[in-house]
């Protein structure tokens, strides 16, 4: 899905640096995983750390067919991490040659030491598609709990 998820981007976001995918270490977790972390946060077993307590930097989550770039933010805000969620959907593919094919939705994000979100504008766009700030976030929150799991279980 990365491969089609850098396609994508080359062909539909030409001025997008590709080389933030590129460069990040990938994380893939199965279903079963994912069960085992929600499993371990639920029990107590795994503890809930401030998200600057994870020690990856700059890698890529993915999980079904969403996929998480997240890096650490290196600015005066207040977000320990940004993050751009990428999608994949049926979304028209605007490509060399119009078809009909898999294209990828983006919401951006940043992350505060809570993990505490809050969407941040994005410039990948789906043409003629209206980006829902309400919908985006109820997204976000939906996979905020893998993530934060995963951050903690790879938390120094």
């Amino acid at each position: 899905m990365l491969n089609k998820l850098v396609e994508y981007i080359k062909n539909n976001h030409p001025d997008t640096n590709v080389d933030a995918y590129l460069d990040a270490k990938y994380i893939q977790l199965n279903n079963a995983q994912l069960k085992q972390i929600a499993d371990a946060l639920e029990s107590g077993e795994l503890k809930s750390t401030p998200s600057s307590s994870c020690g990856a930097n700059h890698f890529i989550f993915h999980f079904g067919s969403t996929i998480i770039l997240l890096q650490k933010d290196t600015t005066e805000s207040s977000a320990v991490y940004t993050a751009e969620l990428a999608w994949e959907t049926d979304f028209l593919s605007v490509r060399s040659v119009r078809d009909k094919a898999k294209g990828f939705y983006f919401i951006n994000f940043e992350i505060d030491d809570d993990y505490q979100t809050s969407l941040v504008e994005t410039h990948k766009i789906i043409d003629g598609h209206v980006h829902n700030a309400e919908k985006n976030k109820q997204i976000v929150d939906k996979v905020m709990p893998v993530l934060k799991g995963f951050m903690n279980a790879v938390s120094d």
